[in-house]
């Protein structure tokens, strides 16, 4: 039986036609390099983001919101994609000057300076080179970027001409200089104050520049690897389990860090609703046959998530899934706290857990769900008895168990959206399936009885 679609699904046709109509009046023979990013947000449009290519190249295309709907009769034309080779980013203007260091004398100067005392370069080695490379682009918002130094020692064999230590480290540019004094501030406060040890060292702003510096964690290409948290936590990693396990200790010492956090932005079980509404939304207008048990199971959770306490807040990551996780040698250490708020701790529990579900759940494939509720289990238990160790009541664990398949429920419905923005069908099946685990956590939640409303 077949089933109906909502209105028509902005197409992807149109950034690959763009991008192609580019390269051939380049006049090269270029092949257009791989799609790796793919974004569409009402009201800001569709950005796609190729690259990098065999060459290094990197593209952004930019679908104007109008052109991805049916313009309506004697309204005028939406303007065409632009297509924009990186480093070009008018919303990130300093991002052509952060990928050549070596013109920009400050910049190559403040790296050169934290290299040496980093990597401990012997005052007398000469800066041979510096060069960069993109590791994350999100277009129009922030990059990080890796820097490589080449040292050369006057001493050995060919003299200072040649490369005899390569240092690198790892810069994140943002929008505004504001944003990364705090992003320092706030790795600083972590490691100096908190005492964590599983975050990269923070090592300044570049004077002049929205660009926070901090160690290289390093990358799955090194001597000892570093991967993603996804790399590794999988129904088929040997190491999934204790990884999970340090990531749930380092959560709970986040939250009991006592950070101060007045200048924190707050975000309560009534923000969640208000987003989880809006997801439900996007559901329905694609998958409309699925429109009454959205709006059933969304209109709980909803009511649920507003009825939360909001007193019950600590300094929280805010975004806590296994791709803000870096994993080198069995140390794990959290990446990515542009996103670090004052929250219900249960949120990043919950968090966590709706992102822990691995690939072929939503298609009931054998042994996924086996293999995430032992894996919930171990975090949740790692988590609460950490946070014991810490100090923490048995009334303020059992409440943060209680409320966090409440936020959990929550950020499966942005997990389902989220298919949708980024243009993935989101196949009816797959939309029930969300919406029935959904159900399944709310259920979870009220079982755990009065620990939803228990305060800490």
């Amino acid at each position: 039986m077949s089933t109906r679609t909502g209105p028509a699904r902005p197409s992807v046709t149109g950034a690959f036609e763009a991008l192609d109509g580019h390269l051939a009046r380049q006049g090269t023979d270029r092949a257009r390099p791989p799609l790796r990013y793919l974004r569409r947000k009402p009201g800001r449009g569709l950005v796609a983001v190729f690259g990098p290519g065999d060459r290094g190249d990197i593209y952004t295309v930019t679908v104007d919101e109008r052109s991805l709907l049916e313009v309506p009769a004697g309204e005028a034309a939406p303007s065409g994609p632009t297509v924009r080779q990186f480093p070009d980013d008018p919303n990130l203007p300093y991002l052509d000057t952060v990928m050549a260091p070596s013109g920009h004398r400050v910049l190559a100067d403040a790296l050169e300076s934290i290299a040496r005392r980093v990597h401990d370069v012997p005052p007398d080695w000469h800066r041979l080179d510096v060069t960069a490379e993109p590791v994350r682009y999100k277009p129009g918002d922030r990059c990080v970027i890796r820097y490589r130094m080449g040292f050369g020692d006057p001493a050995a064999a060919g003299g200072a001409g040649t490369v005899a230590r390569t240092c690198t480290l790892v810069a994140k540019l943002y929008q505004d200089v504001h944003e990364a004094h705090a992003a320092d501030d706030l790795l600083t406060r972590l490691r100096a104050r908190a005492a964590v040890d599983w975050t990269a060292r923070p090592l300044g702003v570049v004077p002049g520049l929205p660009l926070a510096l901090t160690e290289d964690l390093g990358s799955s290409r090194d001597l000892v690897p570093a991967h993603s948290g996804l790399h590794v936590v999988h129904p088929g990693s040997e190491d999934a389990f204790e990884v999970i396990g340090r990531a749930a200790r380092a959560l709970a010492e986040l939250h009991t860090s006592g950070l101060e956090t007045a200048d924190l932005k707050r975000r309560t079980g009534a923000d969640e609703a208000g987003k989880a509404a809006k997801r439900a939304g996007l559901l329905e207008q694609y998958v409309p046959d699925s429109a009454p048990e959205v709006r059933r199971v969304t209109g709980a959770l909803c009511a649920t998530l507003a009825g939360l306490p909001a007193d019950t807040v600590r300094p929280g990551h805010g975004s806590y899934k296994p791709s803000q996780l870096m994993v080198r040698d069995g140390a794990v250490f959290l990446v990515d706290f542009d996103q670090f708020c004052l929250a219900d701790p249960a949120l990043d529990v919950g968090y966590f857990l709706a992102y822990l579900r691995p690939a072929g759940f939503w298609y009931h494939r054998a042994g996924r769900r086996a293999w995430f509720e032992a894996a919930a289990d171990a975090f949740l238990t790692t988590y609460l008895h950490r946070l014991a160790e810490r100090g923490e009541s048995a009334a303020t664990c059992a409440g943060i168990a209680g409320r966090a398949p409440v936020f959990e429920a929550a950020l499966l419905l942005k997990i389902a959206a989220r298919r949708a923005n980024r243009l993935h069908s989101p196949r009816a099946g797959e939309v029930a399936a969300v919406l029935d685990e959904v159900s399944r956590s709310l259920g979870l939640a009220e079982r755990r009885g009065g620990q939803i409303r228990g305060r800490s």
